[in-house]
């Protein structure tokens, strides 16, 4: 039982010590070589346990096993390369080892409750490493958003934007940039006639249709925006606002384009060309 163990845990500080070695050298190598090169480290641990076999532990033959456990474990381009890797490798077996022995000296701690302690270590360090990349996409994604006003026929609304640089898209006709808003939103101060379309299917007699039952307050700021995507092509109804409220200034003429789309902790999706004058 001791035995097996031996080799779960030198197998598992093995990995640890490649993978290591592989983030300080930005070496991404894949697992599969990780784990080959921890296989052959464990091997020779086990063989410390074989009698007669010190042949294998002389200083020419742990150089070798060194040597071949980096060409196995790493990715390189070079001679030049290999050798900086190989040194990193070795400071780290040297750094991650000695800890080890200078603990035991110290704390009286056994060798195996040491490895735990490694392991666990270099777990949390992982799980410490996906949350930090999750709030460091959640801070990039809140400097991406913006609150506005955006105003109708004198009606204020309120909402969170998102700055999209996908959203290049402007009206083909008066070159005014359009800010695409959840229709939901925009019902609140939009005319009932407008809540009746099928925004998935927009087309010219549609448009002609709502233009017809609307007042002729509203009918002149109907808008019709083509959306060109790889494979397909489609056309977003818009309203020409009488102006959008970005950090405190005033924006006129942006069109609104209604659409669908799924809110994410936002309702609008600006045009970041907007920003550009502000």
């Amino acid at each position: 039982m001791y035995v097996e163990y031996y080799a779960i845990e030198n197998l598992l500080i093995n990995y640890i010590i490649i993978s290591c070695t592989s983030i300080l050298t930005k070496n991404y190598n894949s697992n599969k070589k990780k784990w080959t090169g921890a296989i052959v480290g464990m091997i020779y641990a086990i063989a410390y346990l074989l009698p007669n076999l010190d042949l294998i532990f002389t200083l020419p033959m742990k150089i070798l096993l060194i040597l071949t456990i980096a060409k196995i474990s790493f990715d390189y381009k070079d001679l030049k390369d290999y050798i900086r890797i190989l040194v990193v490798f070795y400071f780290v077996n040297i750094f991650i080892a000695g800890s080890s022995f200078f603990i035991i000296y110290f704390t009286g701690i056994s060798h195996i409750n040491i490895s735990l302690i490694i392991l666990i270590s270099y777990i949390s360090g992982i799980i410490l490493k996906y949350i930090y990349k999750d709030i460091k996409e959640l801070k990039y994604l809140n400097s991406m958003k913006k609150d506005i006003k955006v105003c109708i026929d004198k009606n204020e609304l309120e909402l969170r934007a998102l700055i999209d640089t996908g959203n290049l898209l402007k009206d083909p006709i008066t070159k005014d940039e359009v800010v695409i808003i959840s229709a939901n939103k925009l019902y609140e101060i939009l005319p009932k006639e407008l809540q009746k379309i099928d925004l998935k299917n927009i087309s010219i007699n549609t448009v002609n249709d709502v233009i017809d039952e609307i007042g002729e307050d509203v009918y002149y700021r109907i808008r019709i925006i083509p959306v060109r995507q790889i494979n397909d092509e489609n056309l977003v109804i818009g309203i020409k606002s009488d102006y959008i409220e970005i950090d405190g200034k005033k924006i006129p003429n942006v069109i609104l384009g209604l659409s669908n789309f799924k809110e994410d902790g936002y309702s609008a999706i600006l045009n970041p060309q907007l920003l550009m004058g502000i």
